[in-house]
């Protein structure tokens, strides 16, 4: 009886640890951390920085649903779960400019919407995108009159 019991909270415990999968910090390792390096900065003029771009591109709607769009999140291996909890975690970990109060956290039905269509001109949106954001910002995350680098060639500059 107790072997049964030991086996049977064996294979409960099992179950448990392969439903909560990896923490974030271990998937963007494993599916991030090739292109856009250890700390998020990417490769000027190949990969952009995550560090200057994810919090500021996730305050607008179609920021949003570009990042969830771009081709290594949209086609990655990770759940709709893992995948939000990733990009919360890479917001609150890796970003130069930290999010403020009132970030919305990317949810699993917020991904599984959005990474159905992954971007097939993934430059040319986040221009777009950028000029948008520069366009368009409030109060600036940083001290007035500096220029946020937002990637290789990108400046946004606060107001």
């Amino acid at each position: 009886m107790r072997r049964g019991a030991l086996f049977a909270m064996l294979l409960a415990t099992a179950g448990l640890d392969a439903a909560w999968g990896y923490q974030p910090a271990v998937n963007y390792q494993l599916n991030c951390m090739g292109c856009h390096g250890a700390d998020g900065s990417g490769e000027p003029g190949r990969v952009p920085s995550v560090r200057r771009s994810l919090v500021l591109l996730s305050t607008l709607p179609e920021g949003r649903e570009y990042i969830i769009r771009v081709p290594g999140v949209a086609q990655s291996p990770l759940s709709d779960e893992e995948t939000a909890a990733l990009l919360d975690w890479m917001a609150r970990n890796l970003s130069d400019i930290p999010p403020r109060p009132g970030f919305i956290d990317y949810s699993a039905s917020e991904v599984g919407r959005s990474r159905r269509h992954p971007l097939a001109r993934v430059r040319s949106e986040r221009e777009r995108l950028l000029k948008s954001l520069s366009r368009a910002r409030g109060p600036s995350p940083v001290a007035e009159g500096k220029a946020v680098v937002v990637a290789p060639d990108e400046v946004v500059t606060a107001r």
